[in-house]
């Protein structure tokens, strides 16, 4: 069979079936070609969406770093208790300077209208629903909101109507599409963190060694004798009979020489083991009775003055009695011997003329017993010499509990007077600031079955917190240092009376080593601490002087999340004191700041 084909052609099947196909061909190739051509507009554009959008992505994120960091510079400047107006101001040049520091896309730093992207207001606790209520615009301030914007604003050039300023984003592919710039906009909410804080104090007994003779090796004679001079002066320069001040052997006058009776008169001064006689008349022979009971005698004297010891088995035993034979005096005592001198401790306070003793605890008899047998004493030179410094001494060193010695808490004992000093710095820190911190103080050891007292529990009056530090004195309560009963104590006041949006913080100071309760005292301290790592307490601690426990301090410190700053001492006064000023100084101004979620 043949087809046949226009123009008198004449062709097979086979042909017409080829022919068809490439006609099918061409056509398809030219739909291929209009698919693509579509395609890679919808490609172009998803590329286009995908740059931009990645964009916009990045920007927002530079916006809302720019934003967040001008609303933590703003809660710095929050201070519920100044002059509102005041802080309007400063918060919006915070505000300001820190968003202008930080670029946001194109642009070099984010621009802020304070007028209507920075708000202040308050943020109260409701316990009645158990939320946070946010008032802006009411004061006391304590929360700041932000908005920055990338948007057309109106600048203030002085023209009217105002310059705009349009600050839209500007977008890469999207104007081909007709989107050529996207406003972004973002806020944040931000807020100080007040703080309840609790000091936490080391009154023991080791808290006024360095104004004791105990620390002559370590801070040497003329620092210790000035310090405990100045305590003097700050006890209004007492006087006790004939005693002087600065510590000497005692002298004694005998009775007045009578030369018709032949009587001298005799003079001794007292050193402990020795004295030195002299006399009117010639001495004759001396009696001396030691502390381990025997009696020596001296014969054969010649002259009219001599110094006289034990020797034997008498040697260096201290003299209790002393009789003198000079002239014809013998019949003056009842063993025929001369006169009697006794230097027994309550003879030797009589020979100073010491009237009663001025506090409740200790005598003169213990005073001068302490200071014939006391290291410490011996150490610093004095003896069996008698003066006010060693009195000073004696009371810090064993008679320091204000039931014992009341009123030493006037004076600059080292290292309380440091403790306080830096407290001080603390304290007038937080009150200067004004950041609805509030503080309180507890004090350890002390004879209660607590083991640490509670002073003065939590006050939004921080400096109503000074006198009662300042009216304690080292071993107030007792001499021992019970740490984990100080921790524990702050932690149930901060429990009992910290409030719910506040940071609680607790500031442990010690310069020795826990020692109460007795076989137990570090493991106890350390279980408070964990206590308080329950409570959600950190404790920020300090070892003050080269005796404190630092490990344990350390410790306590990293249980809680809190820092442990060593002071060592070994130094002068002064720069210990300094030392621990920078201490309180850098954990005053730690102030808490935190952002919110947006409202």
């Amino acid at each position: 069979m043949k087809l046949v084909l226009s123009e008198s052609k004449t062709c097979s099947a086979r042909d017409v079936v080829t022919e068809a196909r490439r006609r099918r061909n061409r056509k398809r190739a030219g739909n291929i070609v209009l698919l693509s051509a579509f395609l890679m507009v919808m490609i172009f554009g998803f590329v286009a969406f995908t740059i931009d959008i990645g964009y916009i992505a990045v920007t927002k994120a530079q916006l809302q770093n720019a934003v967040d960091a001008a609303t933590l510079a703003a809660a710095m400047e929050l201070n519920p208790n100044a002059d509102q107006a005041v802080v309007k101001a400063n918060v919006d040049a915070a505000v300001i300077e820190v968003a202008g520091k930080n670029p946001v896309g194109p642009e070099p730093g984010l621009g802020i209208d304070p007028a209507q992207d920075i708000e202040l207001g308050r943020r109260d606790w409701d316990p009645s629903t158990g939320t946070w209520i946010f008032s802006f615009g009411t004061p006391p301030y304590n929360i700041v909101r932000v908005t920055g914007r990338l948007a057309v604003v109106n600048v203030d050039n002085g023209a009217d109507p105002p310059y705009e300023d349009d600050r839209r984003l500007p977008l890469f592919f999207a104007p081909a599409l007709g989107q050529d710039k996207v406003q972004l906009e973002v806020g944040s909410i931000a807020t100080f963190q007040p703080r309840d804080l609790m000091l936490v104090l080391d009154y023991s007994g080791s808290m006024n060694d360095d104004t004791e003779f105990k620390s002559v090796g370590s801070l040497g004679q003329q620092t210790i004798e000035d310090a405990i001079t100045t305590m003097w002066h700050e006890l209004g320069d007492p006087s006790y009979g004939t005693m002087p001040f600065t510590p000497a052997y005692l002298d004694v006058e005998g009775i007045a020489e009578n030369l018709e009776a032949s009587t001298p008169h005799v003079n001794m001064t007292y050193r402990g083991t020795q004295v030195d006689v002299t006399s009117t008349l010639g001495l004759d022979e001396l009696h001396i009775k030691f502390s381990n009971g025997n009696t020596q005698t001296y014969s054969d004297l010649s002259g009219t003055s001599g110094t006289f010891s034990g020797s034997s088995s008498n040697n260096n035993k201290q003299i209790k009695q002393v009789w003198v034979e000079s002239g014809s005096n013998a019949n003056l005592s009842a063993e025929g011997w001369g006169e009697k001198f006794n230097f027994y401790n309550q003879d030797i306070a009589n020979w100073l003329s010491l009237a009663s003793y001025p506090h409740p605890s200790g005598s003169w008899s213990d005073f001068v017993n302490y200071v014939n047998t006391s290291g410490n004493v011996n150490q610093a030179g004095f003896r069996y010499k008698y003066g006010t410094m060693c009195l000073i001494n004696y009371w810090n060193e064993i008679r320091a509990n204000y039931s014992q010695t009341p009123g030493l808490w006037v004076c600059s004992t080292q290292p309380m007077n440091a403790a306080k000093n830096a407290s001080d710095v603390l304290i007038d820190y937080i009150a200067e600031v004004e950041a609805d911190d509030r503080v309180g103080l507890t004090i350890y050891t002390h004879t209660s079955s607590d083991g640490a007292l509670t002073e003065i529990g939590l006050t939004n009056a921080p400096l109503t917190v000074k006198p009662f530090y300042r009216q304690r004195q080292a071993s107030h309560y007792d001499a021992l240092t019970n740490i984990g009963a100080g921790i524990k104590e702050a932690r149930e006041e901060l429990v009992a009376n910290g409030r719910q949006d506040a940071v609680w913080v607790m500031v442990l100071m010690t310069d020795g080593v826990a020692n109460r309760p007795s076989g137990y005292a570090n493991q106890y301290a350390i279980d408070q601490a964990n206590l308080c790592k329950s409570a959600k307490v950190k404790i920020m601690t300090i070892s003050l002087g080269l005796n404190a426990d630092t490990n344990l301090m350390q410790n306590i410190a990293d249980i809680t999340g809190g820092k442990h700053f060593n002071v060592p001492g070994g130094g002068t006064v002064a720069e210990y004191e300094q030392q621990l000023k920078d201490v309180f100084q850098e954990i005053a101004a730690d102030r808490p700041l935190k952002l919110l979620p947006s409202q």
